[in-house]
This record gives C-alpha cells, structure tokens and sequence, in this order.
C-alpha cells in the first residue's frame, strides 16, 4: 500500500530539518509514543499504543534513518508488530522552502501481515493520514513555541 500527505511547518526549513530528526521532538509528537530510544546510529526502538478501531494495542518496532540530503530529504525504514499483525514500510520525508515556513511532503509504501491485513487499505490509509496529521500539528505546535520562547 502507498500512502502520501502534505503539511506545512511555520518554521525555516533547516529548524524543521533539525526537529524532524530529534529524538525527544519525535518521541513527544508521535502519537500514542510510549518509548522511542536510540539504539545505533540513526537507529531507534519504538513502543507506540494506539486505540483506532481494529488497530488497537501496542505496537513495537524499529525506526531507521538514511540516505540524508540535508536539509532537503531523508528516508526512513520501519518494521513492527503488534496484536494484530505486523507492518513494515519505507517512507521519504521531502522538504522545501514555502512563503510562511517550510513545506513538508512524506510518502510511505508499506506492506502488513496478520490480522490487521484484513482491514483492507480504506482503513489503513485513514488511520495513517490521521497519525500523520496529529504528527505534523505537534510538531509545528513544538517549533511555534520554540520560537515564542526566544
């Protein structure tokens, strides 16, 4: 299944660079993100709880960063399991200068296994749009407060 979005940060593009590649920052806006530790370089273990119709539970799993294009791109590589069933992807993060901050664009191909499967992608692709909706507010509510602060 492949997935895409769109959201706008109101922040410069290489401060949205920087806290969409912090731990704590990641961690805080990831919903339902109970654990997110580094590992190994660029690489993390993440425990998220999420209560969205069939996808209830605890999921853990492994986040990877790559191929980094600072400030412009990078991708990340995940695999998880959970109740119901297992999810691995690949996703593109893709960044660009915007008139009031900086334009965000990620894209996401993953496959699931079990239970969850069944669910069939119209769900899927909804559960997933709204994570990454909750995601991408936080995050411009994080930057937004970082510059109130100095």
């Amino acid at each position: 299944m492949n997935f895409s979005g769109e959201a706008l940060l109101h922040a410069p593009q290489d401060r949205v660079w920087q806290a969409l590649l912090d731990r704590e920052a990641l961690a805080h806006c990831m919903p339902g993100c109970e654990r997110f530790e580094e590992v190994g370089p660029d690489t993390f273990d993440a425990v998220v709880s999420l209560g969205l119709a069939a996808v209830k539970g605890k999921y853990s799993g492994q986040v990877r960063i790559g191929e980094r294009d600072e400030p412009n791109r990078y991708t990340v590589t995940m695999e998880g399991s959970g109740p119901s069933g297992t999810v691995r992807g690949t996703g593109t993060i893709s960044l660009a200068p915007a008139p009031d901050g900086t334009a965000v664009s990620w894209s996401a191909e993953v496959q699931i296994g079990g239970p969850i499967a069944s669910l069939g992608q119209r769900l899927f692709s909804g559960v997933t749009k709204l994570v990454a909706g909750d995601f991408f507010k936080c995050m411009d509510a994080q930057l937004a407060q970082e510059r109130a602060a100095s």
